[in-house]
């Protein structure tokens, strides 16, 4: 005869819940001690010093707990004071020493210095592809931090999409030699994120850390 109680009604017998050895909590050490002291033999208690000891343990894993938790609730804490410290950042601008370019409403700039006076500055912007979307050349630039200003315009003279670009910036004297020269980036914060811990700003979907600003305007 069938047992019709172990058939679903799909057809199919029940799976049985799954069972194995799991982490011990509070709860369940109190249970065993309490379970323990009911099933003592009265004529061969549970020695002093052992009982001392489980009292001991138990202690010891109720405080564990409890740092436990003090210490999340202080990470916490801390996750918030660093986000609420930087929401005064969202909509700044910031520089910082990477060679970017934002593009937004209106021409977007961006920086470099050179280590000495060039004879021509060559600036290539390139798209997410890599791809280069326009060329830039500046003549008789003086050793020093400089501004550039991208029209946001490619070679063909169609306006590119909103976002972010990188460029590959080159510099050469007189004679045609190779002039040090550092890119910078000016770029506008639209948000705050927490990533691993750490309070990032936003620009667009890229997350800048805060000491990686050289500038704040």
């Amino acid at each position: 005869m069938v047992d019709v109680s172990q058939i679903t009604s799909t057809g199919t017998p029940p799976t049985p819940e799954k069972t194995g050895p799991r982490q011990l909590g509070q709860d369940d050490f109190l249970k065993l001690l309490v379970t323990q002291l009911k099933n003592q033999d009265p004529l061969k208690p549970t020695d002093n010093t052992e009982f001392v000891s489980q009292l001991a343990q138990f202690s010891q894993l109720e405080q564990t707990a409890k740092q436990a938790q003090l210490l999340q609730k202080s990470l916490d804490a801390q996750t918030a004071s660093l986000q609420f410290t930087l929401l005064p950042m969202i909509g700044r601008t910031i520089t910082i020493g990477q060679t970017m370019v934002q593009l937004a409403d209106g021409p977007a700039q961006f920086g470099y210095t050179l280590d000495k006076n060039a004879a021509k500055v060559l600036v290539n912007i390139q798209d997410q592809q890599g791809q280069t979307v326009r060329s830039l050349e500046y003549r008789d630039r003086p050793a020093g931090p400089h501004t550039a200003e991208w029209d946001g315009m490619n070679q063909n003279g169609s306006l590119m999409p909103k976002g972010m670009y990188r460029y590959v910036i080159s510099a050469m004297d007189s004679e045609g030699k190779p002039v040090g020269v550092e890119g910078r980036a000016s770029l506008t914060v639209s948000g705050i994120r927490m990533e691993e811990g750490q309070a990032k700003l936003l620009v667009g979907d890229l997350a800048i850390d805060p000491s990686d600003i050289v500038e704040l305007r």
